[in-house]
């Protein structure tokens, strides 16, 4: 693994950033591929037709592969959701891991999902990924670019948790009883600690499981 070159896309260069950096703190060699320059931009690329978009991220992956890199890690969950990696991982024969693997993975798991995302374009991805693993599940879900506006200002986590009223969206989770809540959005591990302060609801982030996936196929 210490040799191999992962390419990580992502939404902005900030969160393309904190995947390179969450990579590179586990050894790895990793390439920023950011597909769009700020918030307002992705989201604006993730409403594209489907084809545009499929377009799009093919030349992107196009131009990874003359780069020599090994893998793909796509850190963003909103992105992973708008569009279907399997269809071009197979396309182009490279491996690429998204969040939504991990949503695949763990949807036996619970049958009630709280979820916070960067957009509503996430929230619907992820819970037709869980709902079509595990049709048992349901999944209650927020999308807030204002969030993701305020990671990428840097704002102090405890500042954006009270600014955007998190504590009473994770008293609404508790008292609905859900199981688990996903951070489904790549730019909320940098509230992640301050979050899991406020609350014994078990805070899911999929990139300690993507990583396992990733090791585990570069490894084969």
């Amino acid at each position: 693994m210490e040799n191999k070159k992962i390419a990580v896309i992502a939404g902005t260069p900030v969160d393309t950033k904190m995947g390179g950096d969450f990579l590179n703190s586990k050894g790895l060699n990793a390439f920023s591929y950011p597909v769009s320059q700020d918030p307002r931009e992705q989201l604006l690329f993730q409403t594209l037709p489907v084809e545009q978009r499929k377009e799009e991220l093919l030349k992107l992956i196009s131009k990874i592969k003359d780069d020599k890199m090994d893998a793909i890690f796509v850190y963003c969950n909103s992105l992973s959701a708008s569009i279907d990696f399997h269809e071009l991982s197979n396309l182009s024969k490279i491996y690429i891991v998204t969040p939504l693997d991990v949503y695949e993975f763990l949807a036996n798991k619970y049958n009630h999902l709280g979820l916070i995302c960067a957009n509503n374009q996430a929230t619907g991805g992820i819970e037709k990924s869980i709902v079509n693993t595990n049709p048992k599940c349901t999944v209650v879900g927020l999308g807030s670019m204002t969030l993701v506006d305020n990671v990428e200002a840097e704002i102090p986590p405890m500042e954006i948790i009270k600014n955007n009223h998190l504590k009473d969206i994770i008293k609404f989770y508790e008292g609905i009883n859900v199981e688990a809540l996903i951070l489904g959005c790549t730019h909320f591990p940098y509230f992640e600690d301050e979050l899991k302060s406020l609350t014994k609801l078990d805070i899911i982030n999929p990139a300690e499981k993507m990583y396992e996936f990733l090791c585990d196929k570069l490894d084969k």
